[in-house]
């Protein structure tokens, strides 16, 4: 683990000269299910992992199919830990969500500096998250290193 924060380390200071103020990424913030409750009366904290997952993935954002592909992502979650019920319901108010006029400060790539369309990341930007995802101190009970296999699954181990 030291390795690999001294690598991380390295690869931003390589990589950061590179980018300016408008590239970089806010500090990550999660405050679980926006919105919604975080799981059931009996389970407060059910799903919650799932939202935080969902909340890291929004904030650097990507394409528009990335986008759907982490709503979808979410679902399953849900599914898996709470059934196929709830699953909708989260699922259903998050899309839902996309069409609201009344927005969150939680819309997809919300953690860049600058506004962003619904494009993928350049190499250069992946290569960027992936270290700002590894320093990162509060993603709660989320697997960093499943989160970026999962993510990114044509970077090399960096």
């Amino acid at each position: 683990m030291k390795n690999l924060k001294l690598l991380t380390l390295i690869t931003l200071t390589i990589i950061a000269p590179g980018l300016n103020a408008a590239d970089t990424l806010k500090p990550f913030i999660t405050d679980g299910c926006t919105m919604f409750v975080d799981g059931t009366i009996s389970s407060p904290g059910l799903w919650r992992s799932c939202c935080v997952e969902h909340d890291l993935r929004y904030w650097y954002g990507g394409s528009e199919s990335e986008m759907d592909a982490t709503d979808n992502h979410i679902r399953d979650c849900v599914e898996r830990v709470a059934g196929a019920s709830w699953a909708k319901v989260v699922y259903t108010g998050i899309r839902a969500g996309h069409y609201s006029p009344i927005k969150n400060k939680y819309q997809w790539s919300w953690g860049w500096n600058q506004k962003r369309e619904k494009t993928p990341l350049t190499a250069e930007e992946s290569t960027y998250v992936i270290g700002e995802i590894r320093a990162l101190q509060n993603t709660e009970d989320v697997n960093v290193e499943d989160f970026i296999k999962r993510n990114f699954p044509n970077q090399t181990a960096l």
